[in-house]
């Protein structure tokens, strides 16, 4: 459900595996439907209900990054720049092998740092990010 990210995935090239999407993360799982409830809530505006259904997904799949990344970009557009760094992270280390998909991730990690006045580790972020995208990860 790209519709109510902030950060598209995008495919580039040298782009290693599949495109990560929600369907290719959570298909066939009920985490799904979840997933689609958060981004209507979203679009409400009711970004509490919207947390409250990404973490009961997250019961249902835990190893999925995408749920992970979508609460990070929650966190993120709700304030909460630690608790986004920490998701993002953490959907890092459940990401698939996707050069795109992992530098979007690094670039989420970038926005948390740089809303918690961290300008070297928002550089060295986006960095990461960069290899990524030139496929030099």
């Amino acid at each position: 459900m790209s519709g109510c990210t902030a950060m598209p995935t995008a495919e580039t090239p040298r782009t290693q595996g599949a495109p990560v999407t929600a369907d290719t993360e959570l298909s066939g799982s009920p985490a799904l439907a979840l997933l689609e409830r958060a981004g209507q809530a979203r679009e409400q505006g009711r970004d509490a209900a919207a947390g409250r259904y990404l973490e009961r997904a997250l019961t249902m799949a835990p190893n999925s990054s995408w749920l992970y990344r979508e609460l990070a970009l929650l966190r993120l557009e709700e304030g909460d720049p630690a608790a986004a760094e920490g998701l993002a992270r953490r959907a890092l280390r459940l990401a698939p092998d996707n050069d795109a998909y992992r530098a979007d991730l690094w670039e989420l990690v970038a926005a948390a740092r740089a809303e918690l006045n961290d300008p070297e580790g928002a550089d060295a972020a986006r960095a990461r990010a960069e290899k990524l995208r030139r496929g030099q990860a």
